[in-house]
């Protein structure tokens, strides 16, 4: 039996873009993939992508800031003060996604994450949206956006159809309290600068 019920998506706008762009987008333009053509295969993004835990300074306040609105958001993981005393948040992996003309993502999900994130780092609004697959809705793109979901919901990328890249930032955030400490610290941070 299938159940279809209606959940909350925080689409919001990051007010410190320029900052993350500027010092993310000529790297990630000249960036390896570092899926080799088996997992790619496998993978259900069709583009190049980053290491799965990169940062910089601004990746790294990029994070606070969503951690922040999705407090704010949900208001039944609040107990405390940004999640103190209450469900912390933690990042188990954030990485960047780099499409050329004819690359896309297929239908997946993120289970178990507790919350998934897309943000538009480089865009056009006529360039390919984020779909949720199962109700069909479309979140536009939109430079500086981004989007927390649910990690169970599946979403996919329609191919990308323009010469100029597309490029997303994407991570996952799982409630500290019902993790094992092993799930942690496995794959080590990246430096981009």
């Amino acid at each position: 039996m299938n159940v279809k019920n209606i959940t909350n998506v925080l689409v919001a706008d990051y007010p410190f873009h320029n900052n993350l762009k500027k010092e993310l987008v000529s790297i990630l333009e000249h960036c390896r993939d570092t899926q080799d053509e088996k997992s790619r295969e496998y993978n259900n993004v069709k583009a190049t992508m980053t290491s799965w835990n990169v940062t910089t300074p601004q990746i790294e306040r990029l994070k606070k800031y969503v951690e922040n609105e999705i407090y704010k958001f949900s208001p039944l993981i609040m107990a405390g003060d940004n999640g103190e005393g209450g469900w912390k948040l933690v990042w188990k992996d954030f990485w960047g996604n780099i499409y050329r003309k004819g690359e896309y993502a297929l239908s997946h999900h993120h289970s178990p994450s507790n919350w998934s994130f897309v943000y538009f780092l480089k865009t056009k609004w006529y360039y390919s949206s984020l779909v949720f697959t199962d109700c069909g809705q479309k979140i536009r793109p939109k430079e500086g956006r981004f989007v927390c979901f649910p990690g169970h919901l599946f979403h996919h990328v329609p191919k990308h159809r323009y010469s100029d890249t597309r490029i997303t930032l994407s991570g996952n955030l799982y409630y500290e309290a019902l993790c094992m400490e092993s799930w942690f610290n496995v794959t080590p941070q990246v430096s981009l600068i």
